[in-house]
This record gives C-alpha cells, sequence and structure tokens, in this order.
C-alpha cells in the first residue's frame, strides 16, 4: 500500500494542477470567425432560451454549428466560451500547495525537535 502512496499523492496533485490552471473564457462576438480561426476543440456554447451545451470538435458549415450528432443554427448562438490557462488559478493553487508543504515541514520539525530545560539538546 505505502508503495503507491508517493503515485497517488502526485496524480493528485497534477489532477487538481490541471483544474486550476484553465478556465472558461468568453470569446469575441463572432463565435463563427473563432472557430472557424482557432478550431477548438471544445467549446461551450449558450443558446437563445437559457440553454447551454458543451461541443467537441465543432465546425461552421455555412449558418450553422456543427459538431458529432449535433447541428445549430449561427443565430440562437448568443455565446461561446473555450477554455484557456488562467495566470490567477495557477499562481492561487502554487500558493496553495507552497504553504502546505511549510506547514507540514514545520509540523514535522517540532514532532522531533527535544527540548531539555528550555533549549534544544
Amino acid at each position: 500500500m505505502t508503495r503507491y502512496r508517493p503515485r497517488a499523492v502526485l496524480l493528485l496533485f497534477l489532477l487538481l494542477n490541471l483544474t486550476a490552471c484553465s478556465t472558461w473564457q468568453s470569446v469575441g462576438p463572432s463565435p463563427s470567425q473563432f472557430i472557424e480561426a482557432e478550431q477548438p476543440e471544445r467549446v461551450r456554447v449558450y443558446m437563445r432560451g437559457g440553454g447551454q451545451v458543451e461541443l467537441e470538435s465543432p465546425s461552421v458549415e455555412g449558418d450553422a454549428l456543427v459538431a458529432p450528432n449535433i447541428s445549430m443554427p449561427l443565430a440562437d448562438i448568443i455565446g461561446l466560451e473555450v477554455r484557456e490557462f488562467s495566470m490567477d488559478r495557477t499562481m492561487i493553487l502554487l500558493g496553495g500547495v507552497a504553504a502546505g508543504v511549510l506547514v507540514v515541514a514545520v509540523a514535522v520539525v517540532l514532532a522531533t525537535i527535544e527540548i531539555c530545560d528550555g533549549s534544544i539538546c
């Protein structure tokens, strides 16, 4: 069990890092131009009527946004977001990890130190 613990901790930090480093960012006023130019792998689409859907591998064909098993008119799209790198979230995560490591290190030092007559033995 202890043999795999370092790997599990590393995978946990990797997962936290991946989720913290990106966030959904709104794109400009023309979703069709953005999709044609950038060809994003995944987008979040906001539609008239309040619905939202995430699409993989979207493309523009005529006046429709097309993804596997779905097609919607561009006129029904009121907003489009893509996942992008977030420096703010990354710095907060790294600061939290550094603070956690510091707290653990201080706790280990305090737990292992011996004090005799008011001084360290």
